[in-house]
């Protein structure tokens, strides 16, 4: 990727000037972020602390209507009435419906009022019904007297206020301002201030609602209402109605949605922010019902999510994000100019070593600077010279030396050679004396029967003789074959008769030393591409091999097979105790052997590698130590070489 020195300097560059950039970039923006942090859990806490006073407010405002309420002629003269008669008239009852009405009429808040006796009966009920505000009717009327709220407003002091939650939770999919949420109960008395009833008033989500989403210059946001439990009275942060694919299931419980550790912080039953929460920001304050009861209140928070932190950091992201721009665009034009003036002069010095890679020593380096590249390039034809010279002096010792190599090979090659002839002279000897032991003593019966006039037994005794010396003579030209020094000439050659020469020079020693012989010669096989004396050599070899590993008894084979592609296939094997891991992976180097002292050089196994990859073949060894082995050669088709005719040197 970086192969060009202006791209290596470019990012030189790049680096050098991103690194302040970058260093003041991340201090930066993590400050944003703090001062975005800080702020927005300031404004959200300010919400959720102006939205709980907002509610408190409510709660005080309800109290002090409801001692309104409690004070009213109308029913101060229907609670005398209540003592002194029974039951009290209906003008009485009917003037205290129209104060409840008026009362109802002029506060929206309010859903319910109603006025019981001190026997828990419902003297006067007023409700509002959809536009309308009605009374209860007589026969509708029912007796509250174990009612909580009843109970409630009976056992507080003369002048408290019983406040009582009608609802748990409100669902989403309700209309938080129709419903009812919280009642004031309070005891009303009559003129001698004997307790003779209590009467209620209905706090409905009207002025809950309008606490909570009501916009001013300190609450610039919605909040959340919940009860102690974490049920929830107003959700802001669901939209009810909106369909989600898959459908999701609305929460009606803070602690089922947020979690118990983040809930029991919310509903703690105080204030405060949460600053630890990986999404969201949040702020919370609790709500007291009644004074002195910290068992029963609401719970106003608001969050803010973090994900929107991101709109308020665009700006200075954007500022980094052009200066980053045009930083690239600069680095990039000065690395061009700089890497230019380096490159131009790198690259006469590149072109002059590779003129002086291609041999051409009398080339020089002429660059017109000042600086250190100038004197790169002096120094380059300096060395330029030196390496002239001592190029020519070195190419007179390498021939000199080649030559000194190829005739110390010649004379090892020599000498393996005579060894293998004074191996195999004393088998000849044997070949050739047992032939002419038979002539000499068929000569004396010819002789015999000649002095008999016996023509017909000279005759047969003639015919043996011209055999054994047939056979002498196949032994000596075999020898003198394998003897002599042949050409470098690739050419067809008879591999069938090739091993039948060499077992006949080598027959004897193997049979002398108990080794079994077994050809398994394809008849039909074709001519192999080789040299016909290095043929020999490296049969002889592989056969001398298995013949100095074994032992009396063991079986050396050799096979011979065409191959599937044309190719012919040659294998020698031996039941003998086989190469060891770390022999078979030398056996084919040079002067390593594992025989005694004296035994062997170690070149005949490398010499027949080389000339089987001379003649295009391929040579492989195989062997499990115990288990003998086994030699394959693999020589090209010479037909493959012969469609024009002609022999090829090696």
């Amino acid at each position: 990727m970086f192969d060009r020195i202006w791209k290596k300097f470019t990012l030189a560059l790049l680096v050098v000037a991103y690194a302040p950039i970058a260093y003041f970039g991340y201090y930066d923006l993590i400050a944003k972020e703090m001062s975005v942090t800080d702020a927005t859990l300031k404004e959200v806490f300010i919400n959720t602390i102006t939205r709980g006073k907002e509610i408190e407010r409510t709660f005080i405002n309800a109290r002090v209507d409801i001692n309104d309420v409690r004070s009213s002629l109308a029913l101060k003269v229907l609670v005398d009435s209540v003592r002194d008669e029974s039951p009290p008239s209906a003008v009485r009852k009917s003037m205290v419906e129209q104060d409840f009405i008026r009362f109802l009429s002029l506060r929206p808040g309010y859903s319910r009022i109603g006025f019981l006796d001190d026997y828990g009966d419902e003297i006067v009920i007023v409700y509002r019904s959809g536009s309308r505000i009605v009374a209860t009717p007589s026969s509708g009327r029912k007796n509250r007297l174990t009612s909580a709220f009843y109970i409630g407003a009976a056992r507080l002091a003369d002048d408290g206020v019983a406040v009582m939650p009608m609802r748990s939770s409100v669902h989403p999919s309700l209309d938080l301002p129709t419903v009812t949420l919280v009642r004031h109960a309070t005891k009303v008395f009559d003129s001698s201030g004997v307790a003779r009833g209590v009467v209620y008033i209905d706090l409905n989500g009207s002025e809950l609602f309008d606490r909570l989403t009501r916009m001013t210059l300190e609450s610039r946001r919605v909040a959340a209402l919940v009860t102690n439990e974490g049920d929830y009275i107003y959700n802001p942060f669901v939209k009810p109605g909106v369909a989600t694919i898959p459908p999701t299931e609305v929460a009606v419980n803070v602690r089922k949605e947020l979690g118990r550790e983040l809930a029991d912080q919310l509903l703690s039953g105080g204030r405060g922010v949460i600053s630890d929460h990986p999404d969201y920001l949040w702020a919370y304050n609790a709500v007291h019902l009644q004074e002195g009861d910290s068992k029963r209140y609401l719970v106003v928070f608001d969050r803010y999510a973090r994900s929107l932190f991101a709109e308020k950091l665009y700006e200075i992201k954007r500022v980094y994000a052009i200066g980053a721009i045009f930083t690239v665009i600069l680095v990039v034009l000065v690395a061009v100019l700089v890497s230019r003036a380096l490159t131009v002069p790198i690259n006469t010095l590149r072109r002059g070593v590779e003129k002086f890679k291609n041999h051409d020593f009398d080339h020089r380096i002429r660059i017109d600077s000042r600086d250190e590249i100038k004197s790169l390039s002096l120094a380059y034809n300096e060395m330029a010279d030196d390496l002239q010279e001592y190029s020519r002096s070195l190419e007179l010792k390498v021939s000199e030396r080649t030559d000194r190599i190829k005739e110390v090979e010649r004379q090892l090659m020599r000498s393996e050679k005579l060894a293998a002839l004074g191996f195999l002279s004393a088998g000849v000897a044997h070949e050739i004396n047992n032939p002419i032991s038979v002539i000499v003593m068929r000569l004396d019966l010819v002789k015999k029967a000649l002095q008999q006039g016996d023509m017909e037994i000279v005759e047969k005794d003639i015919e043996v003789v011209k055999n054994h010396a047939i056979r002498i003579s196949t032994i000596a030209r075999s020898l003198l074959t394998f003897a002599r020094e042949g050409d470098n000439k690739l050419m067809a050659v008879d591999l069938n008769e090739v091993i039948g020469s060499v077992l006949s020079l080598i027959g004897h020693p193997l049979k002398s030393k108990g080794i079994s012989v077994k050809s398994v010669l394809q008849t039909d096989l074709p001519q192999v591409w080789a040299n016909l004396s290095g043929m020999e050599r490296v049969i002889y070899n592989l056969v001398q091999n298995s013949y100095q590993a074994c032992a009396s008894g063991d079986i050396l084979e050799i096979s011979t097979r065409k191959c599937d592609g044309g190719g012919v296939e040659l294998t020698v094997r031996d039941t003998g105790p086989g190469i060891g891991k770390e022999s078979l992976e030398r056996i084919f180097e040079p002067f390593y052997t594992t025989k005694e002292v004296g035994e062997g050089t170690g070149l005949g196994l490398s010499i027949s590698y080389g000339l089987i990859r001379d003649f295009g073949g391929e040579i492989d060894v195989k062997s499990v130590p115990g288990e003998g082995a086994l030699f394959t050669i693999t020589l090209e088709n010479a037909s493959d070489h012969l469609i024009g005719g002609g022999e090829k040197k090696i």
